[in-house]
């Protein structure tokens, strides 16, 4: 049987450079909504599900047609709320973490990373990662570097102008996906942050510095995050991607 596969939107409301991120509206809807729909249009996801600890991102949620989990006020990451839903459904083999800050979330990388955690089952781990045209953007620390090595693997991601991206290095521009095979994830969010965790700001250090190989499938096209006021801004002013 084919593994069954578990995606997750955690979001929450008191995010600390932008707070109430997931319901700001772009392009005439809330953001959380975008991420939604695109995870939905992905092949291979059996189930969807958003979770969250506030009852306002759960009802906007819920009136565009979500499935919702409520999870604990406690939880410390969104890997973490992942976790507490993963820990609800024990016949998911797979689970993604789709991150609610994604509003150009590639549909068909989803897809490629859902098929090579079923295909290959040496990957514990996966993300998506892209090339990106403009190296400028290389330069901000709310782009995340991603460098991989010749089988595929992440060698490192960084807040950093890492392997001179920012002057057409070979470093791809890192997209907030995450796939765990059930056992590491459950194990991951067990495991306290990292010195290079830490460091750059960026969970899935936690995972490097464990020694956990994270395969990285290539998107086709550049889609952004949104960290800041301004980047959201800046997206709603150059308008959705055909």
């Amino acid at each position: 049987m084919s593994a069954r596969v578990l995606a997750v939107i955690p979001a929450r409301f008191g995010a600390q450079r932008f707070p109430g991120k997931p319901l700001a509206t772009l392009w005439g809807k809330p953001m959380l909504q975008h991420v939604w729909e695109r995870a939905r249009a992905a092949e291979g996801l059996d189930e969807l599900v958003i979770a969250t600890d506030d009852e306002r991102i759960e009802r906007v949620a819920r009136a565009f047609g979500a499935d919702v989990e409520m999870t604990s006020p406690e939880c410390a990451s969104g890997t973490d709320r992942v976790a507490e839903v993963a820990r609800r459904r024990p016949a998911a083999d797979i689970v993604f973490n789709l991150q609610g800050d994604e509003p150009e979330l590639e549909t068909e990388a989803v897809t490629g990373l859902v098929r090579a955690m079923r295909e290959r089952p040496d990957v514990r781990m996966g993300t998506i990662a892209h090339h990106e045209p403009d190296a400028t953007l290389f330069l901000s620390e709310n782009v995340v570097k991603c460098v991989v090595d010749d089988a595929g693997f992440a060698l490192y991601f960084s807040r950093a102008d890492l392997a001179g991206a920012s002057r057409g290095g070979p470093a791809l521009r890192h997209a907030g996906v995450y796939a765990f095979r059930r056992d590491l994830l459950l194990e991951f969010s067990t495991w306290p942050p990292g010195a290079l965790e830490r460091a750059e700001r960026l969970e899935q250090l936690r995972a490097v510095e464990r020694g956990v190989r994270i395969f990285v499938v290539k998107g086709a096209r550049p889609f952004a995050g949104v960290d800041t006021p301004e980047q959201m801004a800046a997206l709603e002013a150059r308008g959705p991607r055909s």
